[in-house]
């Protein structure tokens, strides 16, 4: 097993942004939070002292923003027009894990679809 130099955090939609998925979605109208959550985004973020757990979330709250508002972003629906911290810590939250393992004995494969820090 190998220890990644790395923590991640798990990302989670809240009851306001699964009010907008709906609004922008209305075939979604019986979704609820398990639906909207049941597969999290992970994102592995670079270890932080543990008085500082999760400043990484708003560090880089654009990316992880466009990341998990663009699985929406279809079929006509737009952007919110202004993307602010306090957008995002409204329509998300996290968990934030301190130590990440390889379990796989595969070689870790790296794809950049987009760049944004």
């Amino acid at each position: 097993m190998n220890t990644l130099n790395r923590s991640s955090i798990m990302v989670f939609g809240t009851e306001k942004f699964l009010a907008w998925v709906k609004e922008q979605h209305p075939n979604l109208h019986r979704w609820d939070l398990k639906n909207l959550n049941q597969d999290p985004s992970i994102y592995l973020v670079d270890a932080e002292d543990q008085n500082c757990w999760g400043n990484c979330f708003i560090e880089k709250f654009e990316a992880i923003f466009r990341n998990e508002v663009g699985g929406y972003i279809n079929g006509g629906v737009e952007w919110p027009k202004d993307i602010t911290v306090e957008l995002f810590q409204s329509w998300f939250t996290f968990e934030y894990t301190e130590a990440v393992y390889d379990l796989s004995k595969e070689n870790i494969e790296v794809s950049e679809e987009w760049v944004n820090t």
